[in-house]
Order: C-alpha cells, then sequence, then structure tokens
C-alpha cells in the first residue's frame, strides 16, 4: 500500500487549472490499488476557480470509485479555504490542517 501526494499551489485559474488538468487527472489515476493512500496538498493554494475546483471532485471521484483513502491538507490562505467550504466540498474533501496530519491520519486511521 503506496501512499502518493498530489500537490497544487498557487493560483488555479483557469488557465493553469487547464494546463494541470490532465497531469494532475493522470496522477490521481495512477492510484488504483484498494488500499492505497493519497494526500491532496492544498496548503499552499491562493486561489482556486471552477475548473481547480472540477478537478479536484473528479480526483476524489476517482478515489471512492476505486476504494483509495485520501485526505486534503487544508488551504492557509483563507480565501481559498472559504471558497471550498462554501461550495460544499471541504466536507468531502477530508480536511486536515497540515501535511503532518495528513501522514499521521494515513498511518493510524487507513
Amino acid at each position: 500500500m503506496a501512499t502518493t501526494t498530489l500537490k497544487l499551489e498557487g493560483r488555479l485559474d483557469s488557465a493553469a487549472a487547464a494546463k494541470l488538468e490532465t497531469g494532475f487527472a493522470t496522477e490521481a489515476g495512477a492510484i488504483t490499488e484498494k488500499g492505497d493512500k493519497a494526500i491532496i496538498d492544498l496548503q499552499d493554494l491562493v486561489y482556486i476557480s471552477s475548473l481547480g475546483i472540477r478537478m479536484l471532485v473528479l480526483a476524489i471521484k476517482q478515489f471512492h470509485k476505486r476504494g483509495v483513502e485520501f485526505a486534503t491538507v487544508r488551504p492557509r490562505d483563507n480565501a481559498a479555504n472559504e471558497l471550498l467550504i462554501s461550495v460544499d466540498l471541504a466536507s468531502h474533501l477530508n480536511m486536515v490542517e497540515d501535511a503532518e496530519a495528513a501522514h499521521a491520519q494515513a498511518h493510524q486511521i487507513w
């Protein structure tokens, strides 16, 4: 069982999301074994557009379908964090405060 970290940082606006979407989907899609673990690290994310939100939704759908356990490191930027809460995505992302908490959750709970 492996733990893979998927990191998104900076401004995930429409242009950036369009460039990153294929690579992010490929990395998320490579986590295929039931029991594998993923950490989505949004700690350094300062902005996320609707395309960025779409990327996250598709990744967590893939994880659920495959039985991949995951946690998401909450953005330190308050605006990005509040946006994830306001679109009701935070509750589906298994949010934790930092990378250390995500790794601890991966080793203790899963």
